[in-house]
């Protein structure tokens, strides 16, 4: 299914740019094999996305304050584009954006969380707050403050748009994480909505980030599941939370402009989605060496080369808990997620249970935006 209302038009590819048939040529050539053909869902009802998450009032109250500004910028944002996507006044929409980068906003993203974690002593309580943290702080967030500055620059508003989708799902992960935060939004959030994929190809196709050489580059997306995403929005905001982790961990080490993501059915009853990014030598040697050849290490926490190795093993509870499978290590026997290294590029992939298999548009809601903020 593709978009109607793109957020970018695709550029040609750059030359030397491996075509997405080239991709999936290596996809099936290389990493097929180690790709599980059937899983199984062990659950006798669908997981909505709960559980992995943790009270506000667990944080400090300077934290406190800092989630809830954020949240509230966030909202804001996006029901401000509610009210006038019809007609928008780009003007007032980059306003609001630009605001992100100056304070206190701009104090609050940057430490959030970081009182917490300095007065917590006890390591497991520590370890479980900085799992949540991991996601309110990066999530979204990150390439929010990307599209911020980029709306800073010149007031694309392609780029407004976009950071106006990235205000919503940094509000639904910040509900879904801190699930106090927002209680009756939240409780809406858990009402039966079906998401289309759509809103996935809206959003992520074409999405710009900024790559470790400090030049743009984009996402291109494949999509060959033409299914519904989500059961309601905070099982949707559930699958946000493992994808902007896959993706944001491909920006931090692409050694190119493109990176791959692929939606395809599995069997009639499970997704798989894959990130692929191409990695210079340098880190393709680090993965090795530091996994012992087993990439599987990176979703089991604390392995990392340039932050707190906490973002994969959190997709790894997600997946898990989706399948019903006992603990994470139950999932990366089955290959229910997992990552490989092949012909210069790092893949990553992770399954999901399909909604609705038989029948793919019953109880659909119309596409586009599911709940407010």
């Amino acid at each position: 299914m593709k978009s109607t209302d793109a957020l970018h038009q695709r550029p040609a590819s750059e030359p030397g740019s491996p075509s997405l048939d080239g991709v999936r040529s290596v996809l099936h050539r290389g990493i097929g094999e180690h790709l599980p053909s059937q899983l199984k869902n062990l659950r006798a009802h669908r997981y909505q996305g709960q559980d992995q998450d943790m009270l506000l009032s667990m944080l400090s109250l300077t934290d406190q304050a800092h989630a809830r500004l954020l949240y509230d910028y966030a909202k804001g944002v996006h029901l401000c584009w509610l009210s006038m996507r019809d007609a928008p006044d780009w003007g007032v929409l980059r306003e609001k954006v630009l605001a992100l980068l100056a304070p206190p906003l701009r104090s609050a993203a940057k430490g959030l969380g970081l009182e917490t974690m300095a007065q917590t002593s006890d390591s497991d309580v520590k370890h479980a707050i900085g799992k949540v943290l991991h996601d309110l702080r990066g999530g979204a967030l990150m390439s929010l403050q990307l599209y911020a500055h980029m709306a800073q620059m010149d007031g694309n508003p392609a780029d407004l748009r976009a950071a106006a989708y990235l205000t919503r799902d940094q509000a639904k992960i910040m509900r879904n994480a801190l699930p106090d935060l927002d209680p009756e939004v939240r409780q809406a959030d858990e009402a039966e909505k079906p998401h289309f994929m759509q809103t996935v190809l809206e959003k992520w196709d074409g999405f710009r980030f900024g790559g470790a050489d400090g030049q743009m580059g984009r996402v291109e997306v494949s999509c060959a599941y033409h299914g519904l995403l989500a059961s309601c929005c905070l099982e949707a905001s559930a699958v946000d939370r493992v994808i902007y982790n896959y993706v944001n961990n491909a920006t931090r080490f692409s050694s190119g402009p493109i990176i791959r993501m692929d939606i395809q059915p599995v069997d009639e009853q499970t997704v798989r989605w894959i990130v692929a990014n191409p990695i210079t030598r340098d880190q393709e040697r680090w993965l090795q060496h530091e996994t012992n050849g087993d990439l599987s290490r990176l979703f089991r926490g604390g392995l990392t080369r340039d932050g707190n190795g906490l973002g994969l093993s959190n997709c790894a509870d997600f997946v898990a808990a989706a399948f019903g499978l006992p603990d994470i290590e139950s999932a990366l026997r089955g290959r229910y997620l997992g990552a490989k290294v092949e012909d210069g590029w790092y893949w990553a992939w992770a399954h999901w249970p399909a909604l609705y298999p038989r029948d793919s548009t019953r109880h659909a809601a119309t596409p586009g935006e599911a709940s407010p903020g």
